[in-house]
């Protein structure tokens, strides 16, 4: 699950808990507990917390490549758009090394993983 949408859910689960505990149970003993777990989880939710303990963080090595390549891509686009064939010529190379470098951490997972 997308860690974004993970909050969200989160978020909407604790509301519908203080709202149902509000208007439908109104349990005096309870009361408060629930109200506090229901706050609990709308605040993890809207904190972006709740991605942050429960989303496990995956082949960071991967995601930093690719996050490198899109940044390159990004890089050779201005440099298209703007008419920048230094810029070009500059970026083309470092592309090259980040698609390999992209392969080397996806074949140290595949490793991993046999």
């Amino acid at each position: 699950m997308n860690p974004r949408t993970l909050d969200k859910v989160v978020s909407l689960i604790g509301l519908a808990i203080v709202v149902v505990e509000i208007f439908v149970l109104g349990l005096p003993a309870k009361h408060m507990l629930i109200i506090t777990v229901g706050a609990l989880l709308m605040f993890l939710g809207t904190w972006h917390l709740s991605s942050r303990l429960l989303h496990k963080r995956a082949n960071t090595k991967l995601r930093g490549e690719i996050n490198r390549h899109i940044e390159l891509v990004r890089q050779l686009y201005r440099a298209r758009s703007s008419g920048d064939s230094a810029g070009i010529h500059e970026t083309k190379p470092e592309l090259r090394d980040s698609l390999e470098r992209i392969i080397q951490a996806a074949s140290a997972i595949k490793e991993e993983e046999a």
